[in-house]
């Protein structure tokens, strides 16, 4: 990697109901992604369709997965620091941290003003902005973000109305909800984790959380802006819950998460008296999405007397992913949109089944894809950040507009801030450098 500042180094936490992911990244010149590092903790049970379920155990994992980042990073950054006396103790201060939630979802709100041909006004704008986060919202449910839309001036759609003479001024925005647990358990998470002091240093962090809408910014790492021109439905398979994202004209204009995903499959193989994890290795080393395309017939055995046949298997998948499909199809026709759409984006771990890209087109007659992670620089060498598990991640970490490192307080060298440090491939090995590597790997077993 390219020579770079601490202080631009930028941390990412996503929490999969699977897995809680960390990163370590920085944006280059060009506006990349150099990747330094990821890492990943078992979420056990404590994220549940998205949601943090278990406040103790999230704030455990994520505590120990940002100082596994912070001890990876320290040693990145002081690799070459021969001399014990020049190394400098840096701190993961801030991060960014994805939001998710099967009770996510995004309605359309208008609001108009007579105006009686005066002038639009700046005032009059921000007026109807602060009107539509006014809005009465029903339950336990609030705005999470706001996406304006259009403002329609006596009938014309302009994307500035400020300036204009007219009579009727409508404005139109996506206003995105979710369940006020969604980011209050993760702020309880994090408020542990600063609470929490030990007499060890090393275990002491002190955080502040950056929640990003990760289906929101996920279409910035994997759609181009001509697919957001002409219409595209982005689709994020996940464990337990799926994400629809529709764009049109470059603004996104629909968004729902289902509270389905990949699990459902795994569950339905281990109906056939088989283990959960047997099922789950079962699904994601044989599984297809079309029994039809199944050509060659294998039969796995699973012990003496158990076995199962891909053809099986298939069937069982078939069935689901349609039942999945069909939830998809009704949502693009309430949104309106389905006319619009010129193909079909696939990203997480549930859109690796075989065939899947297949059964899709069949099922919505729309060309689909998988999801090209564009983001990255060409200095990322591992071709694993590439792959579209990692496409929310990318989203998260792309998403960062200010560093997340800083020199720990307690730390005797304090460089300036301008002061540049060399990570990834330029690092030279030396006697730290490999006695970190041992540690993390003692860490990880």
């Amino acid at each position: 990697m390219d020579e770079i500042k601490y202080s631009d180094v930028v941390v990412a936490v996503d929490l999969g109901s699977r897995n809680i992911r960390g990163v370590i990244g920085h944006k280059n010149k060009e506006g990349k992604l150099d990747i330094i590092w990821a890492t990943s903790i078992p979420s056990e049970g404590s994220i549940v369709n998205g949601v943090v379920f278990n406040i103790d155990s999230a704030a455990f994992q994520i505590k120990q997965l940002i100082i596994r980042l912070r001890n990876k990073l320290n040693g990145l950054l002081n690799a070459s620091s021969e001399d014990p006396s020049l190394r400098i103790s840096y701190d993961i201060t801030d991060v960014y941290v994805g939001l998710h939630g099967k009770s996510i979802h995004g309605d359309v709100n208008e609001l108009m003003r007579l105006l009686g041909s005066e002038y639009v006004s700046e005032e009059n704008v921000h007026a109807m902005e602060e009107e539509n986060l006014r809005m009465r919202v029903a339950g336990s449910r609030k705005i999470i973000e706001v996406v304006p839309l259009e403002y329609v001036v006596d009938g014309m759609v302009v994307d500035d109305p400020v300036g204009c003479v007219c009579d009727n001024l409508r404005a139109r925005f996506l206003n995105i909800y979710g369940e006020c647990f969604v980011e209050d358990n993760l702020r309880k998470c994090f408020d542990i984790i600063n609470g929490s002091m030990n007499t060890d240093a090393a275990s002491n962090i002190k955080i502040t959380p950056h929640f990003i809408l990760s289906s929101r910014h996920l279409s910035d790492a994997v759609l181009s802006p001509e697919q957001k021109e002409v219409g595209c439905m982005l689709l994020d398979f996940g464990a337990q819950t799926t994400s629809l994202s529709i764009y049109h004209e470059r603004k996104l204009r629909f968004l729902h998460v289902f509270n389905f995903g990949s699990d459902l499959i795994t569950n339905d193989i281990a109906s056939l008296r088989l283990p959960w994890e047997i099922s789950e290795k079962l699904k994601t080393s044989f599984g297809q999405a079309m029994q039809s395309m199944v050509t060659n017939l294998a039969v796995v055995d699973i012990d003496a007397d158990r076995h199962v046949d891909t053809m099986t298997l298939a069937g069982i998948i078939e069935s689901r992913v349609s039942d999945f499909l069909v939830r998809i199809n009704n949502a693009m026709t309430v949104s309106g949109y389905s006319s619009c759409l010129d193909s079909i984006v696939i990203v997480g771990g549930g859109a690796k089944l075989g065939n899947m890209i297949e059964k899709i087109e069949k099922e919505t007659g729309i060309p689909t894809r998988f999801g090209d992670i564009r983001v990255l620089s060409h200095n990322t060498e591992s071709e694993e950040y590439s792959d579209v598990t990692y496409a929310s991640m990318m989203g998260i970490l792309y998403s960062a507009d200010a560093g997340c490192v800083t020199v720990r307080e307690s730390s005797d060298e304090r460089p300036k801030k301008g002061k540049k440090v060399k990570t990834g491939g330029g690092i030279i090995p030396t006697i730290w450098g490999r006695m970190v590597g041992k540690m993390d790997e003692m860490f990880e077993e």
